[in-house]
């Protein structure tokens, strides 16, 4: 038999596996929104009645146009509804920052080398079943990808195509959860809260953004101060949404009067995305746990990669981001380039995390959209991160004191050894902290001048430490490997 009309056959077959598959779900779909025209016509309360409408023919525009993987757009037009001229002043803030950006490009002010920003989390986990309680081990593993994805530390990077490399940005970003709450008592950084939707047949969704609500899901810690994140089920009618967020508002150029957004910054992530290999994920392309990398991308300033726009009629604002005609329906093809670009034509950029590619094939930021997030912390969340000096990765500092300072084997096993090399005596606190941001081991070395220090880090479980030298003033950070 011909092997092209096999080919041919098989192709045929899973076409309609495929369409069969859709028409199910859709007359799911169809079930859950006629009992909701049900809620709607038998409610009294004429408030509620038009709330219902809205949602409804929100979810039908919704199902339209496909899956929502991310609503973040859809919030920022539902706000400008609620509160006419909110996406101009998202619009003028994006544009201050990008001015300061530019500006800076090239220079060392531009997320400089040698400070590392850390940022306190807060992750709500807000359940309305068994299944939506996730583990604390889904929210270590999250924060683990995205200071891995953030900081251009993830293996896969590797598999970037070679017209993007010289493109890829990174950040000193390190994000771990809060250890102390807004009074000050020591915290997990993680709360956990029974959910009470007002209208459970709808649950929590984006457009009431009511996971928020103190009663309804839980009240944000101060949002200048924390990174907020709420993990709940947003798909209770399966909208197929994984997450929204709010974008960084309050530009210096922008009236002091406009509405404020203060107690909704935060991002929103559905239980099924959140962290790795998470076993209730909806589709195998979002084990990597990047959900919640491209949701941050938001928060910090980031749009689509396609900027919500199909033709090629829009741009989200990046130079070195390619034109790109639509979202990627989370595939990998890399034979894809939807719109010509001016001077190189690159192919789409399908390895960008605000595409909607599959994770798997998701493994980059661009410099300048790494420089847009700097400038959004440093301008427009300026209270949000803690700063830390830092020496040791490719740059000296004589102020230091130091002769040399030695970290070796690394990767080690059972000891590494910390050769101490002073011009004055000194007193020296070493500190290994994992890619949580916690602290394992400590010790105080006093009065040193010339010491080999021996550390013993054989109880350590095998992955990726950092160790700070510090003399108090000043500081050396580098990444070590237990084997």
């Amino acid at each position: 038999m011909d092997e092209n009309f096999i080919k041919s056959t098989l192709k045929k077959k899973a076409s309609e596996a495929q369409r069969k598959k859709n028409d199910t779900f859709y007359f799911l779909i169809l079930l859950y929104l006629m009992k909701s025209l049900f809620l709607i016509l038998n409610t009294k309360r004429p408030m509620k009645k038009i709330f219902l409408f809205l949602f409804l023919f929100s979810s039908l525009e919704q199902f339209s146009q496909g899956f929502k993987i991310c609503a973040s757009y859809e919030v920022i037009k539902e706000q400008d509804r609620l509160h006419p001229g909110y996406k101009a002043m998202v619009d003028a803030s994006f544009t201050a920052v990008k001015a300061m950006a530019d500006a800076n490009r090239g220079s060392r002010a531009v997320n400089a080398a040698d400070t590392i920003y850390h940022i306190p989390i807060v992750v709500h986990v807000v359940r309305l079943a068994t299944e939506d309680n996730i583990p604390d081990s889904l929210i270590y593993s999250q924060i683990e990808v995205l200071n891995r994805d953030f900081n251009h530390r993830n293996e896969d990077s590797i598999q970037t195509r070679n017209a993007f490399k010289p493109l890829m940005g990174r950040l000193n970003f390190d994000f771990f959860l809060a250890t102390t709450d807004p009074l000050g008592n020591p915290s997990t950084g993680i709360i956990r809260k029974l959910g009470a939707p007002a209208i459970s047949f709808f649950g929590f969704n984006a457009f009431s953004d009511n996971v928020k609500d103190p009663v309804e899901g839980d009240a944000p810690w101060p949002t200048d101060k924390y990174l907020n994140v709420w993990v709940c089920n947003l798909n209770t009618i399966p909208l197929g949404l994984l997450g929204y967020a709010y974008p960084p508002t309050g530009a210096a150029n922008w009236d002091a009067g406009s509405y404020i957004d203060s107690a909704q910054q935060g991002v929103v992530i559905d239980y099924t995305a959140f962290g790795r290999n998470n076993p209730y994920i909806i589709d195998p392309g979002i084990a990597p746990g990047r959900t919640a990398v491209h949701e941050f991308g938001h928060y910090f300033g980031l749009r689509h990669i396609w900027a919500d726009e199909a033709a090629c009629v829009e741009d989200d604002g990046i130079s070195d981001t390619p034109a790109q005609g639509d979202q990627t329906n989370f595939d990998c093809d890399t034979s894809k380039n939807s719109c010509t670009d001016i001077g190189t034509d690159y192919p789409d950029m399908i390895e960008n995390y605000m595409d909607y590619s599959n994770e798997f094939c998701q493994n980059m930021f661009t410099k300048e959209q790494a420089d847009i997030m700097f400038y959004n912390l440093q301008m427009l969340r300026p209270n949000l991160a803690q700063k830390t000096v830092v020496y040791g990765v490719g740059i000296t500092k004589s102020d230091f004191d130091f002769i040399s300072v030695s970290i070796y084997p690394n990767p080690a096993k059972e000891i590494l050894y910390l050769d101490l090399n002073f011009s004055k005596e000194k007193n020296i606190q070493f500190t290994i902290i994992d890619q949580l941001g916690r602290q394992i081991k400590t010790q105080t070395i006093n009065q040193v001048l010339n010491k080999i220090e021996k550390i013993d880090i054989s109880g350590m479980s095998s992955g990726i430490y950092f160790i700070n030298v510090s003399d108090g003033n000043h500081l050396i950070h580098q990444k070590i490997i237990k084997n």
